[in-house]
């Protein structure tokens, strides 16, 4: 009776572990399936071409390394010169539900379009949240906004609307 116990305590013990372990897997596969869906969103939402130095001058072959540093080259229009921040220094002062409701709610300076960001689904801002997350925190933090009456420092980009 005794070898009967131990063995149904045993074979329970295998059977736990094993459903533990394929869970384990499970949550890694899926934690793996949202960064690459979040490195799509970076991709495809285009926001190298601000975040990233050189990225469009480049034609997109910026090692992944130096992706979303920001941009110290200034856009300057009509209410003044704005800077691409770095999204990799960003991101650490969130949690992942707060970038989803700011994401969401944001209306940042020209030339950020912020209304493509507000149209992208939570599920897809989580993805991205976590991707940009595990690329580490690194590089500075970019200027800061000057307004039209200032001038900005050099380099930036001068844009003019014409009507």
């Amino acid at each position: 009776m005794r070898e009967l116990a131990t063995s149904v305590i045993l074979t329970a013990a295998i059977a736990a572990s094993t459903i533990l372990a394929a869970a384990t897997a499970a949550a890694a596969q899926s934690a793996a399936a949202d960064i690459d869906r979040g490195r799509y969103m970076v991709l495809t939402g285009h926001c190298n071409n601000c975040h990233t130095v050189d990225y469009a001058s480049r034609q997109g072959n910026v090692p992944e390394q130096e992706w979303l540093l920001g941009n110290p080259i200034g856009f300057r229009i009509g209410p003044g010169t704005s800077y691409a921040s770095n999204l990799r220094l960003t991101i650490q002062k969130f949690t992942e539900e707060h970038w989803v409701q700011y994401a969401k709610s944001a209306k940042p300076r020209p030339p950020m379009p912020w209304w493509s960001l507000h149209a992208t689904t939570d599920q897809d801002l989580s993805a991205m949240y976590r991707y940009i997350k595990s690329l580490g925190a690194a590089g500075k933090d970019m200027p800061d906004f000057v307004p039209a009456d200032k001038e900005p420092p050099r380099p930036y980009e001068v844009r003019q609307i014409v009507r």
